[in-house]
């Protein structure tokens, strides 16, 4: 259980950074916790892991204590509650693009009457039922809620998405953003950058806290310069491909004669 919900480190103005888990791998999620990132968000929209594999992932980082954060598929009632249940720190919309999406997300996160998120004493979360009342009081009560705007219809949606209360944190996904206008694999052609910036800018002028992507530490000084609070930084699938890929041309370029 973490002292301080990074939820309320993010709220308090705290620049977090963090990197993703797309590999499944309880064993390559205990080396990513301890490397020393903020947080880790563990994806299960596109990765391989189902809910067994979610458990083991989040027992082998919880010696760590370094808070983890599921992106689910979509904003339906029970991905996002298994997830809670099982010590997630907060959730994750992908592509999110009405308000009406963003509302049942944030309600599907909140017990009653904030929202209608079932209760399970028995939980992981609650340490089986022994850390009931602590973690009503600290944990449920401050689940971080990320919806990532990554369609053009999420930004045609964005003022009424930064009028929900508890949507926590607008995080840009500009890989999807472009192929939403035709413009797949162009992330900086000008019509995309023109919604990232007009994302930032409403996020920032609202108050929400603004995240993204940032390919290196160059990218995240410029953003956090801008006012991005929530950085993430690869993923395990991109250090073990980046670091195998180089590994074996060093090794071929040293052993051709």
């Amino acid at each position: 259980m973490q002292k301080e919900p990074v939820r309320l480190r993010l709220q308090s103005g705290e620049l977090l950074i963090g990197s993703w888990l797309f590999l499944g791998s309880p064993v390559t999620a205990e080396v990513m916790s301890l490397a020393g990132f903020d947080l880790l968000i563990l994806d299960m929209e596109h990765s391989a892991g189902d809910v067994e594999t979610l458990y083991h992932q989040l027992r082998a980082i919880s010696a760590q204590s370094v808070p983890v954060v599921v992106r689910v598929g979509d904003d339906t009632a029970g991905p996002i509650k298994r997830a809670l249940d099982a010590g997630a720190a907060g959730v994750v919309l992908p592509d999110v693009r009405t308000a009406e999406s963003g509302r049942r997300f944030v309600d599907a996160t909140r017990y009653a009457p904030e929202g209608s998120r079932g209760t399970h004493r028995l939980s992981r979360a609650a340490a089986y039922g022994l850390n009931w009342d602590n973690y009503l009081a600290q944990q449920a009560a401050n689940p971080l809620t990320i919806g990532l705007v990554e369609s053009a219809d999420g930004v045609a949606a964005l003022d009424a998405l930064l009028e929900i209360d508890n949507l926590d944190v607008i995080f840009i996904g500009a890989a999807d953003l472009a192929a939403s206008v035709g413009r797949l694999a162009e992330p900086q052609h000008s019509d995309v950058q023109d919604m990232v910036h007009e994302i930032e800018a409403k996020t920032l002028k609202a108050g929400k806290v603004l995240g993204g992507l940032a390919a290196d530490a160059a990218e995240g000084r410029a953003k956090a310069a801008l006012g991005y609070r929530l950085l993430t930084f690869g993923s395990d699938a991109l250090y073990l491909r980046n670091t195998a890929v180089e590994a074996a041309r060093a090794a071929r370029a040293a052993l051709t004669p």
